[in-house]
């Protein structure tokens, strides 16, 4: 199945760079050329907290395949890390392009060498290197380095990349390798309908909406019409797949259609790493926190600055009018062309302010939730005929009455923008309610005092307004003290600081730092520093609960039967720091994390193998254990 002519030709416009470089060479496959291969990974891919770069080139299951120079070229960097693309080498080619090779487990025997020598000499085994022009030129096909495992991958295969002369990464997949098949188009899994304001209306409710879909081959369709009013957005969740892999792949061009006319398109064909963190933006972020799925905003959100969005019609939101028709159709390509494509009617209509087929709420007295900035104030609609259906809003500086937008059997639904301010309480027949969320506005300096801590919120630290509200607990079972930033569906874009003011004493402070905890006996290691005041500050990216523990056991040593091989691990804040010495001399660690496994790694043969080996392992908080026999 072919792109339409709009499509094919801003494609080919992506990807004219890459046609003019591959007249003058080709690139090669760097894993097996000429065979099948196949994929883990392909651009695009929406991962947690990063769109994927480049692809992942599957081995097998197995380490140490040779890999190949992509294209004639020279190293311009090498790094070693025990974390993101762990042993990786970075090629210039005479167009201009690079090529990233990562998670190696070895390089080519002359860089292993220069390498290992930097290590030494910088007592160190996590590296970063800059050789000089041609002191490493490989012609193309040459081996370069083996496959591995290294640094965050989570099973072997090659992480391959191709980056423009300005480092943005370019999709490997449009430069004509005959090694990947696919003829399988992208799958939709899901669809969503998210309202705006509090004008919006989906199938009578201000409700992110799911829609039922009927599949018939690559064709979707939405089940029923969907009844809407006021401005709403698209969330479309879909995978691709490649002949003779299971993996879920990601849909890099989707293109939205209101009645036949474009509306909206992204294609991620290439992407600026400086940009990755608006991830969190491109997709909901309150989904993937509440339900694990990573859907396409079919639109653009507040702080997002990607620039993966091309012809968009007021940032992708549908302004649905009484009575008007709208046919939508979503077409998702992959790079081979193949395409899905899922259609939807939606039809105009004013809302119904009764809705008796939905179930009601069990209320006692008034609650509310926090939806896109709109509160929704629930009450029972009994007590409000029988008294008053106006519900008093207070605000800092009045009351606002405010009447039902509509009732789901006995209960009444208010809505409030909070663009007209924000509530600290709600008033209707019977008990009250208070709003704890407090309003944190983007682009200001903001510090928030709560019990027992505060925290600020910095002009760069968010996309959009958030939501948050703070709480003190003493869980006396565990003797923890629960600092609360909650709830968790909001993304920072940079980071905040918090100062926590513990009232237990921790007699052990050097050893006493702050941990994420999810409540579920799972902590992670955040550092924090003590201040003379008591109060311990820490820097962070993230809402939700955090503790202070102490930890005082030093990480554990295993010597794996007689060899240089040793298990090292922490049971709390982590491994901080690894060294080996050989009669007082500083010798080389390798070290796996995914395996706790570290290793010695000699220099060359001459080196001296004889005398008093010594390991000394430290952890983040200070706690140090070593290891001492003789060779």
């Amino acid at each position: 199945m072919r792109l339409n002519k709009f499509l094919a030709l801003f494609i080919l416009s992506l990807c004219i760079q890459q046609t003019v470089a591959q007249t003058v060479e080709t690139y090669l496959f760097p894993v097996n050329p000429d065979k099948k291969n196949f994929l883990a990974g392909t651009m695009g891919e929406l991962r947690s907290s990063h769109f994927h770069a480049g692809i992942d080139i599957k081995t097998g299951g197995q380490e140490g395949l040779p890999i190949l120079a992509t294209k004639s070229g020279y190293i311009t960097r090498i790094k070693v890390s025990t974390g993101g693309y762990g042993n990786a080498l970075y090629m210039l080619h005479p167009d201009g392009n690079t090529s990233v090779y990562a998670h190696l487990r070895e390089f080519a025997p002359e860089i292993e060498q220069w390498v290992k020598e930097a290590q030494y000499e910088q007592k160190t085994f996590e590296i970063e290197l800059f050789p000089e022009k041609d002191q490493f030129y490989f012609k193309q096909g040459e081996e370069i380095a083996k496959s591995g495992n290294t640094g965050g991958s989570t099973g072997p295969h090659l992480h391959f990349e191709i980056r423009d002369p300005e480092q943005k990464v370019l999709n490997p997949l449009h430069y004509g390798f005959m090694e990947v098949k696919d003829d399988i188009p992208p799958i939709v899994q899901d669809l969503a309908i998210r309202p705006r304001n509090e004008a919006s209306r989906i199938n009578d409710q201000y409700k992110r909406t799911n829609v039922d879909l009927i599949r018939s081959g690559f064709n979707y369709q939405a089940k029923d019409t969907i009844h809407a009013s006021g401005e709403i957005g698209l969330e479309l969740l879909a995978h691709d797949k490649l002949n003779g892999a299971a993996n879920k792949n990601g849909v890099s061009i989707i293109e939205m259609k209101v009645n036949d006319s474009l509306y909206f398109l992204q294609s991620i064909d290439s992407m600026s790493f400086s940009l990755q963190r608006h991830i969190l933006v491109h997709y909901p972020y309150d989904v993937k926190i509440t339900q694990g799925s990573r859907y396409h905003n079919l639109y653009i959100d507040n702080g997002n600055a990607l620039d993966y969005y091309k012809n968009v019609v007021n940032r992708g939101w549908l302004t649905i009018e009484k009575d008007s028709i709208y046919h939508v159709e979503i077409n998702m390509y992959d790079p081979y062309e193949n395409q899905s494509t899922l259609r939807l009617l939606i039809k105009g209509k004013e809302a119904d302010t009764v809705l008796y087929k939905n179930t009601a709420f069990e209320l006692d007295e008034i609650d509310y939730e926090i939806e896109n900035g709109i509160i929704k104030f629930y009450a029972l609609s009994d007590c409000i005929e029988k008294n008053n259906t106006e519900l008093s809003v207070r605000l800092a500086d009045g009351i606002v009455g405010l009447q039902p937008s509509y009732y789901l059997q006995k209960t009444a639904v208010y809505l409030w923008n909070t663009n007209k301010g924000m509530p600290e309480s709600a008033l209707s027949c019977g008990p009250g309610v208070e709003v704890n969320e407090k309003m944190i506005l983007p682009g200001k300096n903001t510090s928030l005092t709560a019990e027992n801590f505060t925290v600020d919120f910095h002009s760069y630290s968010l996309f959009d307004t958030i939501f948050v509200s703070t709480d003190y607990q003493f869980e006396s079972t565990d003797s923890l003290e629960i600092f609360s930033l909650q709830p968790q569906i909001y993304p920072l874009k940079n980071s905040i600081d918090i100062s926590l003011n513990p009232q237990l004493v921790y007699p052990n402070k050097d050893r006493t730092a702050v941990y994420a905890t999810s409540g579920e006996g799972d902590f992670a290691y955040e550092g924090g520093e003590w201040q003379s005041d008591g109060t311990i500050e820490f820097r962070t990216r993230d809402l939700g609960d955090y503790t202070l523990l102490t930890d005082t056991i030093p990480p554990s040593i295993n010597r794996i039967n007689q060899t240089l091989y040793f298990k090292i691990d922490d049971d709390l804040s982590g491994i901080k720091t690894y060294n080996a010495y050989l009669n007082g001399e500083w010798i080389l660690l390798k070290y796996e994390p995914k395996q706790n496994l570290v290793w010695v790694e000699w220099l060359n043969n001459e080196q001296n193998k004889k005398g008093e080996f010594e390991l000394i392992v430290e952890d983040q908080a200070g706690n140090t254990n070593s290891i001492k026999f003789n060779l």
